[in-house]
């Protein structure tokens, strides 16, 4: 027996066997972190290409006359919030609309004043960019009232949303923008990158967003999600100083940040420059592409990059909605791809304005259908 398994035996040629099985796993491993920066690459050359193909509708019922519309902004200290209404009162008086803007400060209970002064208003429309759910009960009676609801960014995904009371919900996929921005983490560390990923799950979309991002980034097995951090939106100023840097003293650096909006970074820009911390050793990732973001990425200001939503493309979809319900038809099921705004091409697609104007003539073929000028 001892002769039988002594030196040499089946002992020594299973941790041969052992040792090769984790060699293999290994192996495996490093193929699969391999694959995973190959794949995120791609994509990311992809994003950050040109957006010059017209995927919108190529017609439109004749614009209904005189209808008054609102906007409940989610928040006017954000730019995008604020651009939003103002391209909707643009391409609403292209056909005669006239369009009103109201200030929801940024929380739910803002939200819903703002929501119910709309109301009273009697308008044929009310566009909202805030999140659905905590305004079910208001949507509802506006429903009842006859007055069509739009959102933007107002749920999980864009398209119809009937359970939330909204026509439509205009915005890019943000399971493109979250992968997006693990993608671009993925890539620019060769598969190394610690991520803390940054929502405002007061948001459906942020979740969904964030999540994207979480999810794609476990597919990178020699990557890290250190931390997924929910904060509000409404108290960025007042928290992300003392996020920034407990991130930086628990995880070290290179750090990838992600958040899903780059309103976050305009509090977390100012903590890194304090702290002394190098351009390449926190890098920032972000959506909406607000103008500061813009701004960032020109100067190599720590954020990299932004995953920009086409801000006057889509109030002028908005607007297109709103005359499709008004005529009795169905949403043009359009969703406008994400754009990846980078060192390389921020100023292209409108960049050279501080924002994403996508190259393929949407206005132009907005208001072709619409038969105005």
């Amino acid at each position: 027996m001892h002769k039988r398994f002594g030196r040499g035996g089946p002992a020594l040629r299973w941790g041969g066997v052992a040792l090769l099985a984790l060699q293999a796993a290994g192996f495996a491993g490093l193929a699969h972190a391999d694959d995973a920066v190959a794949n995120a690459k791609a994509a990311v050359a992809k994003y950050a290409g040109p957006q010059t193909t017209w995927e919108g509708p190529t017609s439109a019922p004749a614009p209904a006359k005189g209808m008054k519309l609102v906007f409940l902004s989610g928040d006017e200290q954000n730019d995008i919030s604020h651009l939003y209404g103002q391209f909707m009162k643009e391409a609403g008086a292209k056909l005669g609309w006239d369009v009103t803007v109201i200030d929801g400060k940024g929380s739910p209970t803002r939200w819903l004043s703002g929501f119910n002064q709309a109301i009273a208003l009697k308008p044929n429309g009310i566009a909202i960019f805030a999140d659905a759910a905590s305004l079910k009960d208001p949507i509802a009676a506006a429903n009842k009232a006859g007055i069509t609801v739009i959102g933007m960014h107002a749920a999980s995904l864009p398209g119809p949303q009937p359970d939330l009371g909204l026509f439509v919900n205009i915005q890019e996929d943000p399971r493109e923008i979250g992968a997006a921005e693990a993608d671009w983490a993925i890539a620019d560390s060769d598969g190394k990158a610690k991520v803390v990923v940054l929502t405002h799950n007061e948001y459906q979309i942020a979740e969904t967003k964030s999540m994207a991002t979480r999810d794609q980034i476990a597919k990178c097995t020699t990557c890290q999600v250190v931390e997924y951090a929910n904060s509000p939106a409404s108290e960025a100023a007042q928290r992300m100083p003392q996020l920034t840097t407990s991130w930086i003293q628990r995880f070290g650096t290179p750090l990838y940040i992600t958040s899903v909006g780059d309103n976050d970074f305009d509090f977390a820009v100012p903590v890194l420059r304090t702290g002394g911390l190098k351009a390449a050793d926190v890098k920032l990732i972000g959506a909406d592409g607000n103008r500061s973001a813009y701004d960032r990425i020109r100067k190599g200001t720590y954020q990299t990059v932004t995953v920009s939503e086409p801000i006057e493309l889509q109030a002028y979809q908005a607007v297109d909605e709103f005359n499709r319900a008004f005529n009795k038809q169905a949403p043009s099921g359009f969703v406008q791809p994400p754009y990846l705004v980078t060192p390389q091409n921020v100023d292209k697609e409108g960049g050279d304005k501080n924002n994403f104007v996508p190259s393929n003539g949407y206005k132009e073929h907005y208001l072709s259908n619409w038969g105005v000028k």
